[in-house]
């Protein structure tokens, strides 16, 4: 399977349409986006009309959580209906074919806004092998840090999102997907075992 991977999208609805350009290039099979979809009201119904036509789902991000979490009328009255139900569909994390799909790191609540403020980086302290020793997936894909990060149980990979990497079939991987607003997306092939940076 090719999963398309989003990060970190903030309303940058020109950025999502290259990415979303890009990765049919890469003939993907499900688009994926995790969280922070929008940052606040601007944009939001082009943002989600982009993604619906993709047919991307999605686990949501703390922007996204007066959307997801509770929502409060106050809110859902500044938004149109398709994108209330677009972001009533995320979920605070996926799995399939031995990936996890979550915003920011998996051991943190995603229902909480304080854990995304307040929480751990993947490099600070335990925090990753918390995450290795919590969840068991092959991969674990996270948005959040707007930036390149990649690790296994044993630490870091020296990796800078410049260039394909190769997954070894018999390893463990945690990855920081780059963010869309800053002109990046993902590409995870897991017939390949590749998972290939997409720059625009």
């Amino acid at each position: 399977m090719k999963i398309g991977i989003l990060a970190d999208i903030h309303g940058d609805v020109e950025n999502l349409k290259l990415a979303i350009e890009r990765l049919k290039r890469e003939n993907v099979d499900v688009f994926v986006a995790l969280g922070d979809i929008i940052y606040d009201r601007r944009n939001a119904s082009e943002t989600v009309a982009a993604l619906t036509d993709c047919g991307a789902i999605g686990v949501w991000g703390n922007h996204d959580l007066g959307l997801c979490v509770d929502p409060q009328e106050e809110v859902l009255r500044h938004f149109d209906d398709h994108v209330i139900d677009f972001f009533d569909k995320l979920t605070s994390h996926l799995e399939f074919d031995g990936v996890l799909f979550t915003h920011t790191l998996p051991i943190q609540d995603a229902s909480d806004p304080m854990s995304f403020y307040l929480g751990k980086r993947p490099d600070e302290g335990d925090a990753l092998d918390d995450c290795f020793s919590q969840f068991f997936h092959r991969i674990m894909l996270v948005g959040h840090f707007h930036r390149w990060y990649a690790a296994t149980p044993e630490g870091r990979i020296s990796w800078d999102g410049k260039q394909p990497i190769k997954l070894e079939s018999d390893k463990r991987y945690f990855f920081v997907i780059n963010a869309v607003m800053n002109g990046n997306a993902a590409l995870l092939d897991d017939e390949q075992n590749v998972l290939k940076p997409i720059l625009f």
